[in-house]
């Protein structure tokens, strides 16, 4: 028996019970999905959707899609603020090394990774905008 599905099988299913479609804007994105789970407060008797994230802590639940939409968003908003920071701290190393040697390559890939996984944030945060802009009309 599974324990686990794969990322690519979360995706298929958030996509199929939301009708949302950002599996290109995904690929190679830093956002690699764990598990996603339909979870019953036994107490209160209500369920949320709970989705867990690969090298996260962080964890998104939410009821619908427009909860779906609405903390996904929040998330990525959050990621994107950590790579302007990482950045920040990268043009600050740089410009305070003094002559101190460091892997230039190394820089110059940790750049790379920062622009790159920026980039498709960006993107997957537009698609679901447009997602939760056409679902509110």
């Amino acid at each position: 028996m599974k324990e686990k599905p794969t990322h690519e099988e979360i995706y298929e299913k958030l996509s199929s019970l939301f009708n949302l479609k950002f599996k290109a804007q995904l690929k190679d994105s830093p956002i690699e999905f764990d598990n996603f789970l339909l979870v019953k407060n036994v107490v209160l008797e209500n369920e949320n959707y709970v989705i867990l994230f690969r090298k996260e802590k962080e964890i998104l639940k939410f009821r619908n899609r427009d909860g779906f939409l609405s903390s996904f968003i929040s998330f990525i908003d959050i990621k994107i603020n950590q790579f302007e920071e990482e950045f920040k701290d990268l043009q600050k190393f740089e410009s305070t090394s003094m002559g101190i040697k460091y892997d230039e390559n190394e820089v110059y890939m940790r750049h790379e990774s920062i622009g790159h996984g920026t980039t498709k944030l960006n993107q997957i945060r537009e698609k679901l905008v447009n997602a939760n802009k056409s679902s509110s009309k």
